[in-house]
């Protein structure tokens, strides 16, 4: 395993190799400063002038020349190189302390989870969801046998929810095909309704048309008025009377009142 020691000194390398370059000077071109100190870690352009960054610092050059020199010494460069390290070093002291309590972490909340029936019990998809955010937060730890647990149970539970989607469609089609059957039994109790009403009133007019009555002749009625030689005659037929006057031969008597019948033919 490499030591944090051991990283420091690899980044360190470049910075103490361009420390023992030979200093440059005020008015130097930008060719003299790359031949002494070599090529800069980094350069800005500012328009009218150029930085050069360098480990020790940074050198302005102003028209192709050098105008300002921000470099440390020797002796600075090596102290600020060595605070660096110890830095460095502490640095990767913490992150391994780190990376080992979030494992220990890890392993204590994979065990939890592991054990734990709630969790068990909760729909696949919502623990492979957990199991990916695990994976981030840890990545040191090994989870992939529980998500490939979690995606066979998915997988599962698609299969069970197709078929269960299935059946609710043939109970749909079923519940759809009872309400259309009841629909054609009213609709075909309603014409039944219907085509009787229709029976009774055509059973109803042919009665009224075709049912013969009992006719009864009643013969007229002939009313003599005494002193007078004229005669009425009343003929009923049944929905309106008829008078029709006659004129008689002299009577014997004028006191009394004599009613004749006499018959006539129906319809006269």
């Amino acid at each position: 395993m490499i030591t944090a020691s051991r990283i420091a000194a690899a980044l360190l390398l470049p910075t103490l190799l361009c420390a023992t370059a030979p200093t440059v000077k005020l008015g130097d071109t930008l060719e003299t400063t790359l031949t002494l100190l070599g090529q800069p870690i980094g350069s800005i352009d500012l328009r009218d002038k150029i930085l050069l960054l360098y480990p020790e610092g940074e050198i302005t050059l102003r028209d192709n020349k050098i105008s300002q020199i921000d470099l440390m010494s020797e002796a600075e460069f090596e102290a600020d190189q060595t605070r660096l390290k110890a830095e460095r070093e502490a640095w990767l002291i913490e992150q391994e302390k780190l990376a080992k309590a979030r494992s220990l972490e890890g392993k204590k909340l994979k065990a939890f989870k592991l054990q734990s029936s709630t969790f068990a019990a909760l729909p696949a998809k919502e623990r492979i969801n957990y199991w990916r955010n695990f994976q981030i937060r840890f990545p040191n730890i090994e989870i992939a046998p529980e998500i490939a647990r979690a995606l066979e149970s998915y997988q599962v539970e698609l299969a069970e929810l197709q078929s269960q989607h299935k059946i609710a469609e043939l109970e749909a089609l079923v519940a759809q095909a009872e309400r259309e059957a009841a629909n054609a039994r009213l609709e075909t109790q309603k014409l039944r309704k219907e085509a009787d009403a229709v029976n009774r009133s055509v059973i109803r007019l042919r009665n009224d048309y075709t049912t013969p009555h009992n006719y009864y002749y009643r013969p007229p009625t002939v009313i003599i008025y005494p002193g007078t030689n004229q005669a009425i005659q009343q003929i009923n037929n049944g929905n309106h009377l008829k008078l029709e006057k006659y004129s008689l031969p002299s009577q014997r008597s004028t006191t009394t009142i004599q009613h004749f019948k006499f018959p006539v033919v129906p319809g006269n």
